[in-house]
This record gives C-alpha cells, sequence and structure tokens, in this order.
C-alpha cells in the first residue's frame, strides 16, 4: 500500500481543477470561487509567498479534495460524500504550527482530527453563512446622501482597516493590504471631508464579503456598503455571500434585512501550535 502524502496541484491543471465544482450551487460554489481567486492571483504574481495547494496522492480529479495553506489560512473542500480523502489529508498537514480553518464546513471531521493527533483549538467561532443571488442584488436601488460616494479601496486603507478591525493579529494588515490590491473591494467615502473613509467590505479568498466595517456606528453606514457591493459583485456576475458571527445579533439582522437568506453553519477554527502548547494552554478549548 503506497503512503498517503499531499502532492501540490499543478498550476497548469488548475482551470480544469476548478470546473470539478461547477455542480450544485451554491455548495460547492464557493470552492468554485477559492480557485478561481488563487487563478487570478497567479496571474498577478506567478511565485505567491507561503501558498501550497495540495490534493491527496494526486487524486483531485477523483474526488475533487484539496487543501490550500496560505500563509495562516487554511482552505479545504470535497465532493466526496464520505468525507475519506480529506480526512486523510487533514492528518498530513503539519500542525506544529497554527493555521486559521476559514469558514470550516467540515468542523466535525477537523475536530476529530485534532482529537487524533493531540491538537489543541485555540479559539472556534461559529458564524452563520447567508447568500443572495445576483439577480436580486441587480434589482437595488441605492440612494447616497449628498457627498457621499462608493469607491475602490486604495493600499492606504489597509491600516485604517486593520486598527479597527476587532480580530486583526499579527500579519493581519498585510493580508488586508493584499486582498485590496488584488481582489474587487467597496469603500464609502465622504467627498465633504477629503475623502474620508466611511465603511468598508473586502472581497475574502472564498468570494465572500469579509472585513465589513464603518468609522461610526448607527448612521446606516453598514447597510450601504452591503448593498452596494453586493450589487457590484452582481454586476461582474457573482453571487454574494457573507459569513456572521452566530452571536452578531446586529450584523445578522443587517444581513436579512438586505435580503440576504441564511444557508448554513461554519466556522473560524484556528488551533494551538504544538511546538508552544504551554505558550497557548491558558486559552485553549480541549475537545479531547
Amino acid at each position: 500500500m503506497v503512503n498517503d502524502q499531499l502532492v501540490e496541484i499543478p498550476r497548469c491543471d488548475w482551470e480544469e481543477w476548478r470546473d470539478l465544482y461547477l455542480r450544485d450551487w451554491p455548495q460547492h460554489e464557493l470552492a468554485y470561487n477559492t480557485v478561481q481567486n488563487y487563478i487570478n492571483w497567479s496571474k498577478r504574481d506567478p511565485k505567491i509567498k507561503d501558498l501550497s495547494i495540495y490534493s491527496l496522492n494526486g487524486s483531485w480529479r477523483e474526488n475533487g479534495t484539496f487543501v490550500i495553506i496560505d500563509r495562516i489560512d487554511l482552505y479545504m473542500h470535497t465532493l466526496e460524500e464520505s468525507f475519506d480523502t480529506l480526512r486523510r489529508a487533514l492528518e498530513l498537514v503539519d500542525w506544529d504550527y497554527y493555521y486559521v480553518a476559514v469558514m470550516c464546513q467540515y468542523e466535525s471531521l477537523l475536530f476529530e482530527t485534532f482529537k487524533k493527533l493531540n491538537v489543541k483549538i485555540f479559539v472556534a467561532r461559529p458564524n452563520i453563512m447567508y447568500f443572495l443571488p445576483k439577480e436580486e442584488a441587480l434589482q437595488f436601488t441605492i440612494q447616497l446622501p449628498e457627498g457621499l460616494r462608493f469607491g475602490p479601496l486604495q493600499p492606504k486603507h489597509a491600516k485604517v482597516i486593520n486598527d479597527l478591525w476587532p480580530h486583526r493579529e499579527t500579519g493581519s494588515e498585510f493580508s488586508l493590504e493584499r486582498l485590496i490590491r488584488w481582489n474587487v473591494s467597496m469603500g464609502l467615502f465622504d467627498d465633504k471631508e477629503d475623502g474620508k473613509l466611511l465603511g468598508w467590505c473586502l472581497l475574502m479568498q472564498k468570494g465572500v464579503m469579509g472585513t465589513l466595517g464603518v468609522a461610526e456606528r448607527r448612521k446606516g453606514y453598514g447597510a450601504l456598503v452591503v448593498k452596494g457591493f453586493a450589487k457590484k459583485l452582481a454586476e461582474i456576475g457573482l453571487n454574494s455571500y457573507a459569513s456572521v458571527l452566530v452571536e452578531n445579533d446586529a450584523s445578522n439582522a443587517l444581513f436579512k434585512s438586505i435580503g440576504f437568506k441564511a444557508i448554513g453553519q461554519v466556522n473560524w477554527i484556528r488551533n494551538c501550535e504544538r511546538k508552544f502548547v504551554e505558550w497557548s494552554s491558558g486559552a485553549e478549548l480541549d475537545f479531547n
């Protein structure tokens, strides 16, 4: 029996790999979006640092299973109902280091893997996933108050957003700047105050709205940005998705009021580094 190994998916096969997920949307749409994201990014930088895209034993054509490690971000998907290939692939990840499983829909499988390999959970944040079809977003009529305008974010805005982002950590400003440079984004600006940034939203690697934020609360800026961004995404042919913390009542109410429908639950899961268990043990959640 051949030992399992993680094998990188060659760049020349990425378009074929992407098209495996042209089925049963929205179930597999985010996998399609993720692969398309890295196709787009590879055209900008053919040698993206700290990016590894794996299948198990090169079997991606047979089961559509992948594990992507992008710096600390971890993405995974499979077309297998049994999840067996994904389970075996996850057992080969080097969990001596920490990763964040982004919008993970396989939390039970990941927790089972952690239990088997003695990996501790640093934090797990359940989120509700929302969906809005592009056909509905195209119907939005948006009236901006006088002096306000929509526009793309600029790299300089990464620091502003990161400083106000409650989930910021080491390296997050770089990640935000990369998203701003390489993906579509939405900013709400006040031209009466020299183009002050009032609200923002970015498109994450999975094709999901992320890091929604405003400079001032209770002004309606969040709703304007979400509607404006959803319409912009629809105009370039994309459906809109959003991931909102279960306990974030205000954001959940916002997306529902705009017309987004809840389609399931995902989780943002960060493990503790096995090399530094003593350092992180005070904050861990033990699923063993």
